[in-house]
């Protein structure tokens, strides 16, 4: 399975200002690029472990094989729109599935499992701006940032960084 991000927005996922604070520096001081890149950092290192889009993307899964069930975790979240939905199979169009939308999305194939070269395209992202982000995923991007922050030049190999 390929699982390819692109994204649809050039914001970044979080308040320069508002990490600043939280690191407990003042925003406008010369921390600021690496606090931009430390939140950066944070911000991808949460999409990665929690499998979140956090702004708009159009996420494209290639399956070489076809899906081993007849239902398909899509292996990204929030799906923005079900109808959003693509599939194709050997560059055809493929049009017998249900999408099965919450917190994991799925697709359901109806007419049993389609084989060869499966291609899934769909939108993911909780907005285009961070002040669409909800409020826990903005606090859990200035934790880290902040734990990274606070263990600049920690060179003791006991200490990782992450916050909890």
């Amino acid at each position: 399975m390929i699982i390819q991000r692109t994204p649809l927005s050039a914001s970044q996922p979080f308040v320069l200002s508002v990490v600043a604070a939280h690191c407990r520096t003042e925003y406008g001081s010369e921390f600021d690029v690496e606090l931009a890149r430390m939140a950066a950092a944070a911000a991808n290192e949460l999409e990665a472990y929690a499998q979140l889009a956090l702004l708009d993307q159009t996420i494209t899964v290639t399956l070489e094989d076809g899906p081993r069930r007849s239902v398909f975790d899509l292996p990204i979240a929030p799906v923005i729109d079900p109808l959003s939905v693509e599939v194709t199979v050997d560059g055809a169009t493929f049009e017998d599935f249900a999408v099965i939308t919450g917190q994991r999305p799925a697709i359901r194939f109806t007419s049993g499992k389609p084989c060869g070269l499966v291609v899934i395209q769909y939108q993911a992202g909780f907005g285009d701006n961070a002040a669409e982000l909800p409020q826990d995923i903005e606090n859990a991007i200035c934790d880290q940032a902040s734990a990274f922050f606070d263990m600049r030049g920690a060179g003791d190999g006991k200490t990782n960084g992450m916050s909890p």
